[in-house]
């Protein structure tokens, strides 16, 4: 009988036996739930796949494909140089997640900063007040942004959606936590030094932050690359429109459009998000890590 799953142990002090472990049945239950997980996330984006290289007509085939049975590749081709600029409303995307993202990773640490480490009058009232408004809707906030935004004249423009989204309350509310954690030790001996409040933010407390303010600039360009709600309000032409407001336009009103190209130009879309969390990953696992042990 083969011993390659059993994990021997020293043996224990004044009995000369060796400990033999198996292993338990928690961690294979375990296994089989993530194994589990991980087929039914892929599905959806094989199933995608699949349908981009086939003709529309077989997109609802059941039972449905899931590995291609044809290699067809003129649905990407179709994709781009279709009557929706895709690749226009690719690049409006990628303008506004990468300006939002800069405007969160500039002003979320500054606010979190003040909140956690600096005294001022009301402090604890403003960020109550700033918590509040994640309980709020973005549908019920919507209908004044939009009157705002007409009213200077921004309707139908990427600045409609870039200055109300580079800074946020789940931003300065991460941030201030990361803030807490840290040592007064470390900021009282800056003051002694003599750093003035900037000073001990930028050169101290930001670079200490560098994984968590990361993690949120990746979260926040990944929500901003798939946004539809705002988009779809405040943008009104297909110049102009985002890459989820391309994807409806060609997909048609009613459902009729040409089913694999758009899972063609899908496909294309979540490029730029699956690089972007590729190359993040360490900073992501390193806030992550860095949260879990701190205390």
């Amino acid at each position: 009988m083969s011993n390659a799953n059993v994990s021997v142990l020293p043996s224990r002090p004044g009995t000369g036996k060796t400990v033999r472990r198996r292993p338990g049945v928690g961690k294979s239950v375990s296994v089989a739930l993530l194994v589990i997980g991980a087929v039914g996330m892929i599905a959806p984006f094989l199933w995608m796949f699949t349908t981009s290289l086939r003709d529309a007509s077989h997109a609802y085939d059941l039972p449905p494909q899931w590995l291609p049975t044809e290699w067809d590749w003129s649905n990407y081709a179709g994709a781009v140089s279709g009557p929706v600029p895709i690749l226009k409303n690719m690049f409006n995307s990628a303008v506004i997640a990468i300006a939002v993202s800069i405007g969160m990773i500039i002003t979320a640490p500054m606010a979190g900063y003040a909140f956690a480490k600096l005294e001022f009058p009301g402090r604890n009232s403003i960020f109550v007040g700033l918590l509040s408004s994640l309980m709020v809707p973005a549908q019920v906030t919507i209908i004044p942004l939009f009157l705002l935004m007409r009213t200077f004249g921004l309707l139908d423009n990427p600045l409609s959606l870039i200055l109300p989204g580079i800074t946020g309350a789940l931003g300065v509310f991460l941030l201030r936590q990361f803030f807490l954690g840290l040592p007064q030790e470390i900021i009282d001996a800056a003051r002694m030094d003599g750093a003035t409040a900037w000073q001990t933010y930028r050169l101290i407390a930001l670079p200490l932050a560098k994984n968590a303010v990361s993690t949120l600039g990746v979260i926040t360009f990944l929500g901003s690359w798939n946004a539809y709600f705002a988009p779809s309000i405040f943008l009104n032409s297909t110049d102009t429109a985002t890459l989820p407001l391309g994807l409806v336009l060609m997909l048609g009103p009613y459902g009729a459009g040409n089913v694999a190209q758009v899972m063609a130009a899908t496909t294309i879309a979540i490029a730029p998000a699956l690089i972007v969390f590729l190359v993040a990953q360490r900073w992501i696992i390193a806030s992550l890590t860095q949260s879990a042990v701190k205390g």
